[in-house]
């Protein structure tokens, strides 16, 4: 006789053979899935895209991603482009290579030992990196370039978590320019110069308010043309069809190589 308290018959009605066996049954594992790659993984993963290109920069030429490296620095190509020339300078000293740059760079407002030999040190640096970048102009546009039209400098609250340097042609030419903030990130104060660096302090408004004040000068400025400082406020579509003619009159002013 079956015990009233047993699983088949608590519910009224007794399961058959079958039934009871697949209860019991143990339920199978899910598939397995691979995990996202870990640069796109969180939040906050992207930010760490350029670790690996410091550390180990022999890795990355045969793909393109690094262009040159030495024991001071990396130089790679942008991914995402914001003119037609756009390069990165990655400083390979690990005490300073996760710092905000205004730490790092600036030998006035750091209290960092050594700042000062470390921001000459780059100096030279940048200086070899504008010669590729215009020789980059040159092989790409078929015309006579110079560093004047170039902008090399940081972002005062920087998309990436290791320390980087644009060396960025003037042109705002590219498919990668696609918003408000892309286009003022690098046309507005929130653009620093590296020259700049050399002589900013503390009480400069871009260090002393921090990050919410620097992210508002990207975001709420007006969006002006960097050559005909025409102002077109909020309208970026009309900034970008502005861009391509400003870009077509920028190389045609240059010399034909």
């Amino acid at each position: 006789m079956a015990d009233p308290n047993s699983p088949e018959m608590s519910s009224g009605v007794k399961r058959n053979a079958f039934s009871v066996l697949m209860a019991t049954a143990k339920k199978p594992k899910p598939a397995h899935v691979e995990p996202l790659h870990k640069l796109t993984q969180g939040p906050y993963s992207f930010r760490d895209a350029l670790a690996p290109l410091v550390q180990n920069p022999e890795s990355f030429v045969k793909s393109g991603d690094v262009i040159k490296y030495t024991d001071d620095y990396v130089l790679i190509p942008d991914k995402f482009p914001k003119a037609s020339v756009h390069l990165l300078i990655l400083p390979r000293d690990l005490t300073r290579t996760r710092l905000h740059p205004f730490q790092a760079l600036c030998p006035n407002a750091s209290k960092l030992i050594g700042t000062k030999e470390f921001y000459d040190t780059l100096s030279k640096i940048v200086r070899e990196c504008e010669d590729y970048a215009v020789k980059q102009l040159e092989d790409l546009h078929k015309r006579k370039f110079t560093t004047e039209d170039l902008k090399v400098g940081i972002h005062s609250t920087p998309s990436m978590s290791n320390l980087h340097i644009h060396v960025i042609s003037v042109d705002n030419y590219s498919e990668k320019l696609k918003n408000k903030k892309h286009y003022n990130s690098f046309n507005t104060p929130f653009f620093v110069s590296f020259d700049e660096l050399g002589t900013i302090t503390t009480d400069d408004a871009r260090i002393k308010c921090g990050p919410m004040y620097c992210a508002q000068i990207a975001s709420k400025g007006d969006l002006i043309c960097w050559r005909c400082e025409k102002n077109f406020q909020n309208q970026f579509k009309k900034l970008k069809d502005h861009l391509e003619e400003e870009f077509a009159l920028w190389k045609k002013e240059k010399a034909a190589t």
